[in-house]
């Protein structure tokens, strides 16, 4: 395995627990703040050509307003911890300093009582540039598969 594989891989498990551990404004860092998106879609709309997502933001600092819309407790959502599982992670050149990376994500929910269920299936598509000895996100698009999506969207996928 590549030495840049293995890096966007463990960029993805990075990705997964800093929102596994609701470690909001470290994810944000994962952004390139320059410039750089993220959206939530649905395959539905993705697979029929319609662009329009689910939630959108456009910028680094729409990105830190999402999280400080969390911390401040605007976005209301039910508590349920998320544990997110990344596989079947693939990336491809773009230049010496970008590639575009895919991977497959599950996302389980536990509520308080310790019920566990499955919460959202979805592929991220990305494209990552290079930052010193890390990877930032320039565009992060996450396609979700599930329909019947809640209101805990409000934390990020």
């Amino acid at each position: 395995m590549s030495h840049r594989m293995e890096a966007i891989r463990s960029f993805f498990h990075v990705y997964a627990e800093l929102l596994d551990a609701e470690q909001f404004e470290a994810w944000t860092e994962l952004f390139d703040t320059s410039a750089c998106s993220y959206r939530v879609l649905s395959r539905e709309n993705q697979d029929l050509g319609l662009p329009l997502p689910i939630m959108g933001c456009y910028s680094h600092g729409m990105v830190r307003d999402r999280v400080a819309m969390l911390a401040k407790g605007v976005l209301t959502y039910r508590r349920d911890r998320l544990l997110r599982q990344v596989t079947n992670v693939q990336c491809l050149d773009l230049s010496e300093t970008q590639v575009q990376a895919r991977a497959n994500l599950v996302v389980y929910q536990s509520s308080e009582e310790g019920v566990s269920s499955l919460y959202m299936v979805a592929r991220y598509r990305c494209v990552l540039q290079a930052s010193g000895h890390n990877w930032r996100i320039q565009s992060m698009d996450v396609v979700v598969d599930s329909f019947g999506i809640d209101t805990m969207l409000a934390v990020p996928l």
